[in-house]
């Protein structure tokens, strides 16, 4: 039997940036209908098991409750709430990840922002990994339905398409401070001004120092928007870019966050191949916010070193999963014969 793991944050679109911005927050209902809908349409087309990571909310135990429902019309047999302890922090999405990879899951699903999907990509970057939007910054997962997201993992868990055909290494920003690697952005690195992690968040875009990115596009929010408004690098290009963005006159406008449109300087933009290390002896102290959270601290002296690779998760294409199955007859169903 095939197994499909679901990681839904609820912490997802909830930060410090929604008190800042305009942006739309996908409310805890919300997120429980949608992660009923993936189970629906899973059942729907395969027999599989579904783990769900326990979360403080406890979105599978509410649907457990709602299979117990009489007359409750789904199929949510398939469901179980993953054993595990929870610290309601990120590790809860990192050891949940490494789990599915342990059990031998077929496809990850991961209900988040950027942070999330990274959560879980240092968790296990072997296991197919279906990103969904329900968070802040949404560049590394996709806006879709969950009916969609249902039917293309109830594909990779009942192995109605090669893997080959399905999934590819994402890029990611793999990170050394001192000589030892310690950590992966999927998006963007940002060198901080600020040396205080304090929300994590960042929302002062004056304190941006340097932007690395594994894709930008000005048609999106964000840091990477910030390289974006230079250039533009695509998640199958086979090269990331970085840019310098210091206090001097904005020489552009810039989308820095849900409907906030500013000024920034801008300067050395360029493409970064793959694999090619930018090493820095730090100046002052700061962090490193990952995916836009800062995680990292670094003083005086310190040397950071990252690098643009194909190291990252095994990133699902969706819609082309699911045209492969429909292609090759996997939708279809058996006709009765009749005497």
């Amino acid at each position: 039997m095939g197994i499909i793991g679901i990681a839904c944050n609820p912490q997802s679109g909830k930060d410090i940036r929604r008190l800042l911005t305009a942006a739309t927050t996908i409310d805890d209902m919300e997120k429980l209908n949608i992660l009923e809908r993936i189970m629906l349409s899973a059942a729907a087309v395969g027999d599989q098991k579904v783990y769900v990571m326990p979360d403080r909310l406890g979105y599978g135990r509410l649907l457990l409750q709602k299979r117990q429902t009489p007359g409750y019309p789904g199929d949510l047999s398939q469901l179980e709430v993953y054993e595990m302890e929870r610290t309601e922090t990120q590790s809860d999405t990192i050891f949940f990840a490494s789990e599915m990879e342990r059990i031998g899951a077929d496809v990850l699903v991961v209900m988040g922002g950027d942070g999330t999907s990274r959560a879980a990509a240092k968790g296990t970057r072997k296991v197919p990994m279906i990103s969904m939007s329900t968070g802040t910054n949404n560049v590394y997962p996709e806006l879709m339905e969950g009916t969609v997201a249902g039917l293309a993992a109830a594909v990779l868990a009942g192995k109605r398409a090669p893997l080959e055909a399905c999934a590819a290494p994402a890029k990611c920003i793999e990170i050394w401070k001192n000589g030892a690697l310690v950590d992966l952005a999927l998006i963007d690195l940002v060198f901080c001004r600020n040396p205080f992690v304090g929300s994590k968040a960042i929302w002062n875009y004056q304190e941006i120092d340097q932007v690395v990115v594994t894709q930008c596009s000005m048609a999106s929010i964000g840091f990477s928007a910030l390289v974006g408004t230079a250039l533009q690098v695509s998640r199958t290009d086979e090269w990331g870019a970085m840019a310098e963005f210091t206090g001097g006159t904005p020489n552009t406008l810039a989308p820095v966050g849900a409907g906030t449109v500013q000024g920034v300087h801008i300067e050395n933009a360029c493409r970064l191949p793959l694999g090619k290390p930018v090493t820095r002896t730090m100046t002052y102290q700061g962090t490193l916010a990952l995916d836009g959270e800062r995680e990292i601290f670094f003083q005086p002296g310190d040397v950071i070193t990252c690098a643009v690779t194909r190291n990252g998760p095994l990133r699902v294409d969706v819609a082309g999963t699911i045209e492969y199955a429909r292609t090759h007859g996997c939708f279809q169903l058996r006709q009765e014969a009749t005497a």
